[in-house]
């Protein structure tokens, strides 16, 4: 019974941070939440602080992929994480290049046990283009990947180009079969 009582008190409090998020973004533009589980080991979010660092390692994240233009925190190579940077202008679609070596990247990492956090300057567009085409190497289809990506982290907004590439992974991907373990 006690469980149950603080299971409905856990799922209330993400209740109201997401209707206080979303009522933020409204007057601010901009998102409460820094960062969100996909899976137990894919984190997606904005732009870290240094000492967001040290929150990410209590995280357990092992690794990040950096999908804006400048190498921002290059610090994180120095603090045990492994760090790979893709860098793709805000509002543009990576080429199918960046999203396979992201998404191989991340496989990696995760296959050998790590945790992996991707971002972007606000965890908006390409944040979470990358963190879609990790899900579709791994099998699964764009609309579920986009879905899984969007249930979690709700205010995600690819532009059109975006989703259009990943589509195009998509088809890469029916084609090139990886050997990509299931997303954890």
């Amino acid at each position: 019974m006690l469980a149950k009582i603080k299971s409905l008190f856990t799922l209330i409090i993400i209740f109201m941070q997401k209707v206080w998020d979303n009522i933020y973004r409204l007057f601010n533009g901009i998102p409460t939440l820094k960062r969100s589980q996909i899976t137990a080991n894919l984190f997606l979010g904005s732009q870290y602080t240094l000492a967001g660092l040290q929150k990410l390692k209590s995280l357990g994240i092992t690794a990040i992929i950096n999908m804006r233009m400048h190498p921002v925190y290059q610090e994180s190579q120095y603090e045990g994480f492994k760090y790979l940077h893709l860098p793709t202008l805000d509002n543009t679609p990576p080429d199918l290049d960046i999203l396979i070596r992201g998404a191989e990247f991340a496989g990696n990492e995760i296959k050998n046990g790590g945790k992996v956090y991707v971002h972007c300057r606000q965890g908006l567009g390409r944040g979470p283009t990358m963190a879609i085409a990790y899900l579709i190497s791994t099998g699964l289809t764009f609309e579920d990947a986009f879905a899984l990506v969007k249930k979690v982290r709700t205010f995600i907004n690819p532009r059109p180009g975006q989703i259009e590439r990943l589509k195009e992974l998509e088809k890469y991907y029916q084609t090139h079969p990886t050997t990509s373990v299931l997303p954890s």
